[in-house]
């Protein structure tokens, strides 16, 4: 007998983490729930970007202060939701609370610090500064996978 409703996808993911669980920093999250929502939530980001583009090019208005704009409201509208992922998957993985949040910080800041430092688009910083944003990133992105990819306490 088959479930109404199977406990993986990424409706289910987003419905999981989106309605059931936007705040919730207890708990734990499988790898399938994170890898779900993230590839929904990739999407969705992606999806956004081309129509803005394509209504940029078809009404003749300059689309990157626009896309910026519909970027910014989504990451900020699923931050809570991913900080929540995050913590639960963190927690999932044997790590406390406080090292899921700050792991999660750090990732943020230098999601925004690497392309601002290594590319001087608001402010003309050193290079090493960039570098080292750049390596940070890097170094941030790997355990991210780790996060993801490593199994759990309970699979």
């Amino acid at each position: 007998m088959m479930k109404q409703q199977a406990d993986w996808g990424p409706i289910w993911a987003v419905q999981r983490v989106v309605f059931q669980q936007y705040f919730k920093l207890d708990g734990r999250a499988t790898r399938a729930e994170y890898w779900w929502f993230l590839g929904a939530y990739l999407i969705v980001a992606l999806s956004l970007g081309i129509i803005v583009g394509l209504l940029g090019q078809a009404f003749q208005f300059s689309a990157e202060p626009v896309a910026l704009i519909v970027s910014c409201t989504l990451a900020a509208g699923c931050f809570p939701a991913l900080l929540a992922l995050w913590v639960r998957r963190c927690l999932d993985l044997g790590r406390s609370k406080t090292a899921g949040i700050l792991t999660f910080l750090g990732l943020f800041l230098m999601s925004l610090l690497a392309p601002i430092a290594s590319g001087g688009l608001v402010v003309e910083l050193p290079a090493l500064l960039g570098q080292v944003c750049d390596g940070l990133f890097l170094l941030g992105s790997g355990y991210s996978l780790y996060v993801g990819f490593w199994p759990g306490q309970k699979t």
